[in-house]
């Protein structure tokens, strides 16, 4: 389903979208998550929650996860501005730490 929202980061919430909405499906189910905020307060706990996985249910759940990460690049700064928190090695830690737990894991742009 495609919701238009407001997204709650918080582990339980009724706007979690991982919660209130992965966990109306099952294994048999081919999810993709876009996660793409913009307001890293919102996205990295988001994206946190899928890392630790305390239940075991996104790494059954989620076929591919897509995160446009918004860490320091000087590339790209002019387009994200203040936006920006963290490195690429943030990025690299958190996406290896996702394949590792099962779930394929890409960043853009």
């Amino acid at each position: 389903p495609f919701s238009v929202t407001g997204v709650d980061p918080t582990k339980g919430a009724k706007l979690n979208p991982l919660h209130s909405i992965l966990k109306q499906f099952d294994e048999d189910d081919f999810i993709v998550i876009k996660l793409d905020v913009d307001t890293h307060s919102v996205e990295m706990p988001l994206a946190q929650e899928l890392l630790e996985d305390e239940d075991g249910i996104y790494s059954k759940l989620v076929d591919q996860f897509y995160f446009e990460h918004h860490v320091h690049m000087k590339e790209i700064s002019k387009y994200w501005k203040s936006s920006m928190e963290g490195s690429l090695k943030d990025s690299f830690d958190l996406f290896y730490g996702l394949r590792q737990k099962g779930i394929p894991s890409h960043f853009w742009p």
